[in-house]
């Protein structure tokens, strides 16, 4: 098992000389603390232009967000506390936006080869089948120039570590027991994608964005890897999800940037788990913003625009 001897940079703090122990854990495992399990909100399946989620940051903060967890454990500690940062942005761009800043003492997740910092919310009744939802919202990764004109204490240019581990915004599998054979992670994930490289180090070849989309038997499960475009630092990336909530006959299309015509588009995908008897099944999902990477030893700063969840693409798209 490697170990690192290395400086650890935190959210505006130097600290010299502490082991990093580098564990590459499951995704799943790593997220169990996000995921908050089901709310037990379960109500009847709403039609018509229904909002079910409103964080437009119009607060003027990110308490919007039910739980905000800066690398030291759900709702614990805050910007001056030597981890992450989730600093609120009045203006980036021309927009309202959330800074994500991970640091390698940032451990929202558990596993110890990962930085992360969340803004998450618990399950509910949108996140089962058989819901339809139409989710909008918008990221920028910012270069020096940007951090320099809008930047918060702490925050840095986004640079991504090598490989597929740069996550931003995810629907994660259910916290529910699993099988053994159980090959579960997010089923819906963004992410920010490079050529293979060893883990923790920057990503520089082949920079995009990306998504993939999981469901299916969680032992034998259905992926779906969506590659986009070549990442361009400093511009708002606009994004439309539309998912319906099934294990078999589910629907995702992305829409980046043009929501006229989506970027990647089927009609049929299983979008949640099937688990084996005596499983809680169908799987359900909850929301998570993040910025979760390999383990590095610098640190990269995401921004989320303001984000809505609604029943209809009408809804959504008249929500601001």
């Amino acid at each position: 098992m490697p170990r690192l001897l290395a400086p650890i940079i935190s959210c505006g703090k130097l600290k010299i000389g502490k082991e990093v122990l580098l564990i590459v854990l499951s995704f799943s495992l790593a997220n169990l603390t996000a995921c908050g399990g089901s709310s037990g909100n379960v109500a009847s399946h709403t039609v018509g232009d229904t909002l079910f989620l409103n964080h437009d940051l119009s607060s003027g903060n990110l308490l919007q967000w039910t739980h905000r967890d800066y690398g030291l454990g759900t709702d614990v500690g805050s910007n001056a506390s030597g981890a992450g940062c989730l600093w609120y942005h009045l203006n980036v761009g021309g927009r309202r936006a959330a800074g994500m800043t991970a640091t390698p003492t940032a451990h929202a997740s558990p596993a110890a080869g990962s930085d992360s910092v969340y803004l998450w919310d618990p399950s509910q009744f949108w996140n089962h089948a058989p819901y339809e939802i139409w989710l909008r919202t918008s990221v920028m990764f910012p270069s020096a120039a940007t951090i320099a004109m809008a930047g918060a204490m702490g925050e840095a240019p986004f640079q991504p570590t090598a490989g597929e581990w740069n996550w931003f915004l995810e629907f994660h599998n259910d916290g529910n027991p699993l099988p053994s054979c159980a090959r579960e992670f997010a089923n819906v994930a963004l992410d920010v994608t490079t050529d293979p490289a060893p883990a923790g180090t920057p990503g520089t070849q082949n920079v995009r964005m990306a998504v993939r989309i999981m469901g299916g038997n969680d032992c034998a499960p259905n992926i779906v890897w969506v590659n986009g475009p070549p990442l361009a630092w400093d511009q708002w990336y606009d994004i439309l999800l539309h998912i319906k909530w099934d294990a078999q006959a589910g629907i995702f299309e992305w829409y980046l940037n043009n929501f006229d015509l989506p970027y990647y588009s089927n009609l049929r995908i299983p979008t949640l788990y099937v688990r084996p008897a005596g499983y809680a099944s169908p799987s359900y999902t909850s929301l998570t913003a993040a910025n979760y990477r390999w383990h590095a030893t610098w640190k990269s700063t995401i921004y989320l625009g303001p984000l809505r969840v609604a029943s209809s693409r009408g809804a959504v798209l008249n929500a601001f």
